[in-house]
This record gives structure tokens, sequence and C-alpha cells, in this order.
């Protein structure tokens, strides 16, 4: 009996030892774990529309600044010692490069997502936010390379097969409006798009103005006077970002001393003042559509965007 409770003890003694050492990896392990779930939550956003992408990006973004990866000190009580201390270094070693190239990417996304929507609004259109991100930057690549009427007919089809949902969004957030965007795109369904545009400019200047006090189509210092927003959230440099179009001169927005000579896009002023008179095609009505759906998105009147 008393062999087997010496040996029952030193059993324990070297129980105890192993649970101490091995506890601080433990919680390694579970910290982790802890930090590499919001990446796991990146890859389906990667997948999803932007809003919850992004919301996904600043969640991850905040997770980086809080994580300390521990730093056990064990203590050289038997040989698994070492292989505890080689196993901790391993997984510091794979997960710090890999949260510096996440960081790295996500300060570069802002400036690029604003690049892709100033090079979108340039040939008239506007972001839809439920469009994947990756479709975005397939856009930018395709209109880089010059091919604009193939993204055009990409961007028709896209918005044509989206009218009911964009009019049920934008009718459900802004009721008091409905009967005069529902009628604008009854229009636009019935190809009388020289009734349909003008009331969707209309009403896009209207909707700034209610949201955020402020005209898209009218200028100061050439901006529009949306910039002011803009300028304000500016610390919040993902939705700065996604409002960009809201606070450059666009041809939409173009005063007259910004249109050159032969200018032929959609334009507010030409239409409201009368000066263009053959606006009225499918394409341009989409357009002003895609930019009443933006801006209805991207200026939510409960302020919780993004």
């Amino acid at each position: 009996m008393d062999d087997f409770e010496k040996l029952l003890k030193q059993w324990k003694q070297i129980s105890n030892r192993l649970h101490g050492q091995l506890g601080p990896v433990m919680e390694a392990q579970k910290a982790i774990e802890k930090a590499l779930r919001p990446t796991l939550e990146l890859q389906k956003a990667l997948k999803s529309p932007i809003d919850p992408f992004l919301e996904e990006q600043r969640k991850l973004q905040k997770a980086f600044e809080s994580i300390k990866l521990p730093n056990y000190q064990l203590p050289d009580l038997n040989p698994f010692t070492k292989q505890i201390e080689q196993y901790q270094k391993s997984l510091s070693g794979i997960i710090s490069p890999a949260f510096e190239e996440l960081q790295r990417s996500f300060r570069e996304l802002p400036p690029k997502i604003q690049e892709a929507l100033l090079l979108l609004a340039q040939h008239g259109w506007y972001l839809d936010f439920n469009m994947p991100l990756p479709s975005l930057w397939e856009i930018k690549k395709a209109i880089s390379s010059g091919e604009i009427e193939e993204v055009e007919e990409a961007l028709v089809e896209y918005f044509e097969s989206q009218l009911d949902e964009i009019e049920k969004t934008i009718t459900a957030q802004f009721p008091h409006r409905s009967h005069i965007i529902s009628s604008a795109i009854k229009a636009h369904r019935n190809g009388e798009y020289y009734l349909s545009i003008p009331v969707l400019l209309a009403q896009t200047d209207g909707v700034c103005k209610e949201v955020v006090d402020q005209y898209l189509f009218i200028k100061k210092h050439k901006k529009p006077r949306t910039a002011i927003y803009v300028e304000q959230v500016a610390a919040d440099t993902y939705k700065a970002a996604l409002l960009s179009p809201l606070a450059a001169s666009t041809p939409i927005s173009a005063s007259e001393h910004e249109r050159e000579e032969g200018f032929n896009l959609l334009n507010r002023h030409m239409v409201l003042h009368g000066e263009s008179l053959d606006y009225g095609s499918n394409i341009n009505s989409l357009k002003a559509i895609s930019l009443i759906n933006y801006v209805s998105q991207a200026l939510k009147p409960d302020a919780d965007y993004p």
C-alpha cells in the first residue's frame, strides 16, 4: 500500500505540473480561436452585399487593435516545456503575418472603393449596395480597359432586374415620396423616359436635402453642397469612401463651365432647364434610377450606417 500511495503521489505531482504548463497554452489557443473568428466572418462577407462586408471589416479592425497574443513564461519543469514554447512561437509566426496582411488590406480598401465609385460616376452610374463588392472591382477593371459598352450593357441588365426591389426599398424608406417615385418608375417601365428622368433627378435632390440638409445639385466652391456632409464624416474612412461621389463634381452635376464642348452625358441642369432635348433614353433613365437608389442607401435617415 505504501508503494502504491507513493506512486499515486508522484503521478499527481506530474499531472499538476502538466496542467500548470498546458493551462496557459490552452488559454492561448482560446485567444487565437477568438481572434481568428472575425476572419471567418470576413470570408463569408466577401460574398455578401457591401454593407455587411464593411461592417465585418470594422469589427475585425477593432479586433486587431485589441489583440495581444499571450506570451507565457513557462518554467522548465519537464521535457515538454521546450516543445510547448516552440508551439507558441510557431503559432505566433503564422498568425502575426496574417494579421498584418489583413490590416494592410483594410487600409487600402477605402481609397480603392473611392476610386472605383468615382470612375463609375464619371460614366453616369452609381453603386447599388446590394452588389457584391468584387463586382465593383470587375466594373472598375472593365472601364479602365475601355470596355465601356460591355459595362453599360451589364449595368442596364442589372438595374432592370432590380427595379421592383429598388422601388420597394425607396418607397418604404421615404413613404411621403412614394407616390412620386412610383410614378417615375412606372413611366420608366412604360418607356416614357422624358418623364421619368426629370422626376427622379428632382427627387434625388429632395432626398439629399431631407436627410443631410444639403443639395446634391447646388454647388459651393465647385463641389456639390452634399460635400459638406461628407467632410463631416471624413474620420470614418469607410463611410467617407462610400459617399465620395456626393463630394465630387461628376457629369450628372457638372455646371455649364465644367461641361466641355460636345458634352453629351446625362446632366441634371441640362435636363431640368430644357437645354437637352435628347436625354430620354432607357439607359439614361436607369442611370437616374441608379442615382436615387444610391443616395437613398448611402444617406440612411436612421443615421445608423454603415
